[in-house]
């Protein structure tokens, strides 16, 4: 018997793609404010040289668009790539 069968192999990938983009989404969304402006600072920073370029309150709306982004595309990888196969006998 093989250790690593195949099937497996593609199961844990998918459930990879389906798990870690929820994780960074409630990463995001759970971090602290004070969290949240370090990064815009480094992404500040790294982008135009100077670390408020970006006004905190839009970096954090965007923030907040991505965290809830992730969050769908979690759900609904989880639904295409897992679930739906279950549902239907597959």
């Amino acid at each position: 018997m093989q250790l690593l069968n195949i099937e497996f192999l593609k199961l844990v990938v998918k459930i990879a793609i389906c798990v870690l983009p929820g994780v960074i989404g409630i990463v995001i969304l759970a971090s602290s404010e004070e969290k949240k402006r370090e990064i815009r600072n480094m992404v500040c920073n790294r982008l135009f040289g100077v670390s408020n370029a970006i006004q905190y309150p839009e970096f954090a709306r965007f923030l907040m668009i991505v965290a809830i982004a992730t969050l769908l595309f979690s759900g609904v990888a989880s639904w295409f790539l897992l679930l739906r196969g279950m549902m239907t006998g597959q």
